[in-house]
């Protein structure tokens, strides 16, 4: 599981009226004018509020699965249904992100600072964005590969350790082993951010030919940074391969994939040596004793499920900010693309929900499971997951901004205390 953090007696807001707002940070600052509305918590607090509906009517269907005497043409639709949200959802995701983290890494290789660009540091700002939405649309199906190979917190490791990153980059350093970059809060998508975005804007290439100008790391030059940019797109590379090939198994397609794993040691099979497909379609030796306990965790466990990401959105993601004021726990701060990172967590699930990365409901799905057993749960859930996603999408942007204003602390303040426990 990523590094993330418990609160003690957090401060909770209560009910406030609801105000529509913008629906992503990438909105301009016209967009959100009005600067009452940062110090506005309605927007925060109906934003958790709608993942907690969201959280409790996934738990209410895979308990109305969990508890029900299936005839066999249900059973029969739900391993319909699994094989679909394998299929349609959880490879093609990750397919995509390994082909995207491939291709920033594409977009990163060869950079120095004599010969650098504006264009080429916009070019691997969107590759960053095109590979960080495919990571987030997979966080409703962390369980597996992710969870059991440390993949989850070696990439998406924060806050970002800037003390620590301060170390590693100093004298002018141009590279890395493996062996001494192996602490996880100084690596993956949150390192790459800091090093190519500030304030929500594309890095100035002027800062790559000469030294940082973000605080504390003045004495930081562009070249240490594109070196250690290069070689933790490596890494980045690495454990998405090890995520397609592990759900996928090994097939002519991925034969590449394969082989930068074996060459790497990372493994990508269960213990009874199964694709994580097979392993979640009960094939000999699963580890899953049967279909209702594929179902809850795909919906409803404690990690790796549609309510684990839900129950962190809204509780961490969001809360820990918002509610108890923690300030330096913004995810994404620097790419202003925290409010886009928290509605794509709740798209995965929504895809998993559909057996589909489309939008629209696959023909096996547990959309047209519940439909097609006269129930109006399915419903609910639906409409939580919709209301989720827009009420996320109404609070002020940037997220950062937003909190910012509301505690009266600028992020760079590490506020940690003694109210914060390490997981």
């Amino acid at each position: 599981m990523k590094k993330t953090f418990l609160l003690l007696g957090a401060l909770l807001f209560g009910a406030m009226t609801f105000i529509s707002c913008s629906d992503d940070d990438n909105k301009s600052s016209s967009d959100n004018n009005d600067d009452a509305k940062y110090s506005d918590k309605s927007y925060g607090q109906a934003a958790i509020n709608a993942c907690n509906t969201l959280t409790d009517e996934l738990t209410s269907a895979n308990e109305a699965i969990g508890t029900a005497s299936l005839t066999s043409e249900q059973e029969s639709e739900l391993k319909a249904v699994v094989d679909q949200v394998i299929d349609g959802v959880i490879i093609p995701t990750y397919t995509d992100l390994a082909d995207d983290a491939t291709a920033l890494q594409r977009s990163l290789n060869g950079l120095n600072i004599s010969t650098i660009k504006q264009s080429d540091v916009d070019k691997a700002c969107d590759a960053f964005k095109k590979a960080r939405k495919h990571w987030e649309l997979s966080e409703a199906f962390l369980g597996g590969p992710a969870s059991d190979f440390d993949i989850d917190p070696t990439i998406d490791s924060w806050p970002l350790n800037r003390s620590l990153l301060i170390g590693y980059l100093s004298g002018g350093r141009t590279n890395f082993t493996e062996e001494e970059i192996d602490d996880a809060s100084i690596l993956g998508f949150h390192a790459l951010e800091f090093i190519l975005f500030r304030n929500g804007k594309n890095r100035d290439v002027k800062e790559f030919t000469g030294n940082d100008t973000y605080k504390g790391f003045t004495s930081i030059s562009g070249a240490s940074e594109l070196a250690y940019a290069q070689r933790i797109c490596q890494l980045l590379v690495q454990r998405t391969y090890q995520l397609q090939v592990a759900w996928e198994g090994e097939t002519s397609s991925n034969a590449e994939r394969v082989a930068v794993l074996k060459a790497t040691g990372l493994e990508y099979t269960t213990a009874a040596g199964l694709s994580y497909a097979d392993n979640l379609r009960l094939a000999k030796g699963s580890t899953f004793s049967n279909l209702k306990e594929v179902v809850s965790q795909l919906l409803s466990d404690d990690e790796g499920s549609c309510v684990a990401i839900c129950d962190e959105v809204g509780s961490a993601k969001i809360a820990n900010p918002f509610s108890a004021g923690y300030v330096f726990y913004v995810e994404s701060p620097f790419s202003y693309n925290s409010i886009t990172d928290f509605q794509d967590n709740i798209r995965s699930i929504r895809n998993v929900w559909l057996g589909s990365t489309s939008g629209n409901a696959a023909s096996h799905s547990f959309s047209n499971f519940f439909k097609n057993n006269s129930t109006k749960r399915g419903q609910a859930v639906e409409s939580a997951y919709t209301d989720a996603i827009n009420k996320i999408g109404n609070m002020p942007a940037p997220f950062v901004k937003y909190v910012s204003t509301i505690w009266n602390l600028p992020y760079e303040d590490d506020n940690r205390n003694s109210d914060i426990i390490e997981e």
